[in-house]
């Protein structure tokens, strides 16, 4: 069977088609350099932190038992690891020039210290008249198990205003759910986010992810489990 001769007409439309291919392709191509371009302003590649940081301790997951750290003190009492120590005391002197009297009230903490603390606890509602069962499951809830804080990391810590007055209080972590993400710690227990994290809202309770994730957890509104599992699972 022969072919139809070309025509003017079918000779327009396939000019036509290949022009709106062609415009369709550069429109693409602008598309992805585009956000390539949005996604490194905005440090949302090319992170540099180590996703050791990222590691997530909660009532199901323990803490990594062979992990090595060298921790720093950060005053006379409290220490961290070395990887947040500088990024601690840089935040701190940023919330005393805004006018606050920050100071660390948990920091690192040991399993024997956590495990001293839960069973403290879980004692004391033995003697209003608990069993021990029923002790440590009211332990439980305000208490991580051994194994299970985050302050066993040596990157999480409780901020408050030295002076105690609740209006303090409040200015002081207002100020830190505003800024401490420019120092790579990000508020950990964020209201309306319980479901996903497992904990109620802390607003003293604060971790350090980088300045990258910390960047990024806070654009995009989310929890470091939310982070973990979009930007880290397989």
């Amino acid at each position: 069977m022969e072919q139809a001769p070309a025509t003017p007409e079918t000779e327009k439309e396939k000019r036509r088609k290949w022009i709106l291919l062609i415009a369709m392709l550069l429109s693409l191509a602008v598309l992805i350099t585009s956000i390539v371009f949005l996604a490194r302003i905005k440090g949302w590649v090319g992170g540099s932190e180590s996703s050791s940081l990222l590691s997530i301790v909660d009532d199901d997951t323990a803490a990594p038992e062979d992990q090595k750290q060298t921790l720093s003190f950060i005053d006379d009492e409290h220490m961290v690891d070395e990887r947040c120590a500088a990024e601690l005391e840089a935040l701190l002197a940023a919330c005393r020039g805004a006018g606050f009297e920050p100071i660390v009230t948990a920091a690192y903490r040991s399993a024997s210290e956590q495990r001293e603390l839960f069973n403290t606890l879980a004692d004391s509602y033995m003697e209003q008249g608990a069993d021990a069962e029923s002790a440590r499951r009211m332990a439980q809830k305000k208490i991580p198990l051994p194994g299970h804080s985050e302050h066993q990391l040596g990157l999480a810590v409780d901020l408050a205003d030295a002076r105690g007055d609740a209006a303090e209080q409040s200015g002081l972590w207002d100020w830190l759910s505003s800024h401490a993400w420019e120092y790579g710690f990000i508020l950990r227990y964020p209201e309306g986010k319980e479901t996903v994290t497992g904990h109620g809202f802390e607003p003293e309770h604060y971790r350090f992810v980088g300045t990258s994730a910390a960047k990024q957890i806070r654009e995009l509104d989310l929890s470091l489990e939310e982070y973990v599992s979009m930007f880290y699972s397989k």
